[in-house]
């Protein structure tokens, strides 16, 4: 197996990978092709497949694991994988030797220190009683799920553990936040870092093939995550009805904007903190994604269109020269 970080221009190979994402698009003359995402635990590869689109489009999936052969080329700054054959991975593949985790990339983090970590900062610092059980009930059910999902299909933290990096790494933030503004609710703010993306549990498949269940395309993670904390909420006795409605509107508003996908704009100072802490992580997420999977020589890496930029590579090289 050869690893995408490992392709360079002009390489002619063979291996596995995972399709993420496949989408039949239009040449400019109007003849079909295959526009293909395919990953290893190293990183990300854009396909393209321009004959027999018809075989293969009915023989692979979203989520599939293949072997493929191609042809590795360099456009318009970014490596792209010309793949001349493509099939589902096979029993007599294992055999030889592949071994399925190295298809599907995961949290360099230790899952089970960050799940830790989450329950003690969630005993240490919340301090209503209903809130400590709405959480603790949540965390309950939904461990082996939190632990494993990615936070989203390609747009930040997209590995198995994910969700659990992002939840910590905003909760961490969260707390900094409220100590430097004291009059900021610490419980709603812990709790909000907590359950704002607590929806991708169902809008996303299996963890190893995180493709939208038909829920999540209808319906959505926001209103579905407010769906769950209020079905939580009414197992517990005399939950505070405008408790639950402020925890209602942070997941509500957490992307901010109704172009970005929130139902609502943040109306309280902890809803507007929690969505630009989450914007933040997942922006940083990015950056380190993007920067990481760059090996040209340019300064630049080509332009990323969710985050609408290409990055400077060269920030830290530069500022070493003033060591």
């Amino acid at each position: 197996m050869k690893l995408v970080s490992t392709l360079q221009d002009n390489d002619s190979v063979v291996s596995y990978a995972q399709v993420r994402i496949k989408q039949l698009k239009t040449k400019r003359n109007g003849d079909p092709y295959l526009h293909l995402v395919l990953q290893d635990r190293s990183g990300r590869i854009e396909g393209k497949i321009w004959d027999q689109v018809e075989n293969f489009q009915k023989i692979i999936e979203e989520g599939d694991f293949v072997k493929y052969r191609g042809v590795v080329q360099t456009y318009k700054g970014r490596k792209q994988l010309i793949v001349n054959n493509i099939r589902t991975t096979m029993e007599r593949d294992v055999q030889s030797g592949l071994d399925p985790a190295d298809l599907v990339p995961s949290t360099e983090y230790d899952v089970d220190e960050m799940w830790d970590s989450l329950r003690a900062l969630v005993v240490e610092h919340i301090s209503r009683p209903p809130m400590r059980q709405l959480l603790d009930q949540v965390l309950d059910t939904c461990e082996e799920k939190i632990k494993s999902h990615p936070a989203g299909m390609e747009v930040h933290h997209d590995y198995r553990g994910g969700l659990l990096e992002h939840i910590v790494s905003v909760l961490h933030s969260a707390l900094f936040f409220a100590d430097h503004y004291p009059n900021l609710d610490k419980d709603l703010l812990i709790a909000g870092a907590i359950l704002h993306d607590i929806g991708k549990l169902d809008e996303l498949r299996k963890p190893d093939n995180p493709v939208h269940t038909i829920r999540g395309q209808l319906i959505g993670h926001v209103v579905m995550g407010c769906t769950l904390v209020r079905e939580e909420a009414a197992k517990i006795p005399k939950f505070p009805p405008m408790l639950l409605t402020l925890l209602e509107h942070l997941i509500l508003s957490h992307q901010g904007k109704p172009e970005w996908g929130s139902p609502q704009t943040p109306k309280f100072p902890e809803a507007l903190v929690l969505h630009y802490l989450d914007d933040l992580d997942a922006k940083i997420n990015r950056f380190k994604k993007i920067l990481g999977e760059d090996s040209g020589d340019s300064d630049f890496t080509a332009f990323d269109r969710i985050l609408g930029r290409a990055l400077f590579k060269g920030a830290h090289r530069e500022l070493s020269d003033f060591d």
